[in-house]
């Protein structure tokens, strides 16, 4: 098996769990990307300000981001990238932003394509 493989993109659905109406996002993010970059995008993509605790919860693994002030966070992901997942189509992880309000974001991995072509994001059913 190909220890590092070709980058490619992922397209991700995220929503946050448990409110109504539904807020969502879709976009695209290298799987080159950082846990780090990935949690910058989330960030950006849902206006948050950054100044609350966070993690990402992958197949039952944490995984912090920076200085969370978090202490029993297992993996620092400020050096993991997405490809060491090597995710499946529509494999899910939880992003969790501010631990006294608990925003739960449900990640969901869409599509993976190849790097360098020219794309569209799907907003249809995938």
């Amino acid at each position: 098996m190909d220890q590092n493989p070709r980058p490619e993109v992922y397209q991700l659905h995220v929503w946050i769990r448990q409110i109504g109406p539904m807020i969502w996002r879709r976009f695209l993010i290298r799987s080159d990307s950082t846990l780090t970059d990935l949690h910058n995008t989330l960030q950006i993509a849902f206006g948050w300000s950054g100044f609350h605790l966070h993690r990402f919860r992958i197949r039952g693994q944490d995984y912090s981001i920076g200085q969370t002030m978090v202490t029993n966070l297992d993996i620092n992901g400020d050096e993991v990238k997405l490809a060491d997942f090597r995710f499946r189509v529509n494999e899910r992880f939880l992003y969790e932003y501010d631990f006294g309000d608990w925003w739960r974001h449900e990640v969901r991995i869409e599509r993976r394509l190849p790097l360098g072509t020219p794309r569209r994001i799907a907003l249809g059913s995938v």
